[in-house]
């Protein structure tokens, strides 16, 4: 009953009270990003989503304009691409507020494998236990986000995205949820390049 009905309540029911309540930070963030760097203040990207279908991923604009264009996902601090209002969000992970318009849509949830782009998962296409993460909806944050992050491997990943559908259930959410806590507040494994 978890998976199929009260996993999707809990989200949308969340996403919902959390646009609510942050709705004048999120204004202020998306403020901030507009006179810190010229361009959109939300980040709009196409990512596989359940059953490997695509969908659009919102996220605050934490790179220059058209960065992906010009040198695919930043994996170092150091990119010069990232703006200054950038670096904090990815650090704190408030780049990701927005993702919380995709789960009240149904695309995503709050906990979940992350949804990457289409041509990341094309050297695994034919590994079916990988493909495991997509019976699921991808998330705002996963299991990998509580130590490893951004320094995982895809393999890593992908394993671990695979195991956490396997064993979904709300105690497990819920110890995900409050595990990514702790690793923001540290500030730990934000980019591939310590």
């Amino acid at each position: 009953m978890y998976r199929h009905f009260f996993k999707a309540f809990i989200d949308i029911t969340l996403s919902v009270l959390g646009l609510i309540i942050l709705a004048i930070p999120m204004l202020i963030i998306a403020l901030v990003i507009k006179c810190d760097s010229k361009g959109p203040a939300l980040f709009k990207q196409k990512r596989l989503g359940k059953g490997q279908k695509e969908f659009t991923v919102y996220k605050f604009r934490t790179m220059c304009d058209h960065a992906f264009e010009k040198g695919g996902v930043a994996s170092s601090e150091h990119d010069m691409r990232i703006t200054k209002v950038g670096k904090i969000l990815r650090k704190t992970s408030l780049d990701e507020l927005p993702q919380m318009l995709n789960i009240i849509k149904g695309e995503m949830a709050i906990i979940g494998p992350r949804p990457i782009l289409a041509f990341e998962f094309d050297e695994y296409k034919d590994n079916a236990r990988y493909a495991h993460r997509y019976d699921a909806k991808p998330g705002m944050f996963c299991t990998v986000d509580i130590d490893l992050r951004a320094t995982a491997t895809r393999e890593q990943q992908f394993e671990m995205d695979a195991e956490y559908v396997d064993k979904m259930s709300f105690g497990l959410d819920f110890k995900v949820f409050f595990g990514i806590i702790k690793t923001v507040v540290l500030g730990k494994n934000v980019y591939k390049e310590q």
